[in-house]
């Protein structure tokens, strides 16, 4: 039996969509993020890695020139099922285990910023 993930969040998460590089071995893709924190995001993929998965990501915030480099751990999946009568969008939430406190403040930036003018930028 496959356990709930719990909604319960510490930092802001907020709707954008980013397309996110990752690699894992020679295994190099492109994602794109259905929200995002601090702390990490929800990536959607029909074909998520297991849980406890570590690879390197990057991305690039809207209107922003830097690449942002981390390397990631999923720490849930979500299988494109029926939850409750709803659809539920398939991917894996995954978690930043290392990220430059740099990016970490140009993450923490982006989202006051949005959070503050209420508006939904993606990267393009």
């Amino acid at each position: 039996m496959k356990k709930k993930y719990s909604n319960q969040r510490a930092c802001i998460r907020l709707d954008s969509q980013i397309q996110v590089d990752f690699s894992l071995d020679d295994d190099v893709s492109i994602l794109y993020s259905y929200n995002l924190s601090q702390e990490g995001m929800f990536l959607e993929t029909v074909c998520p890695y297991p849980e406890g998965t570590r690879f390197a990501i990057r991305f690039n915030l809207p209107d922003s020139s830097k690449t942002i480099h981390a390397v990631a751990e999923v720490v849930y999946c979500l299988e494109e099922t029926p939850d409750e009568g709803e659809w539920q969008l398939p991917g894996m939430g995954i978690q930043f285990v290392a990220l430059d406190d740099e990016d970490r403040e140009l993450i923490k930036e982006f989202l006051k910023e949005q959070k503050t003018t209420g508006t939904k930028r993606d990267a393009k």
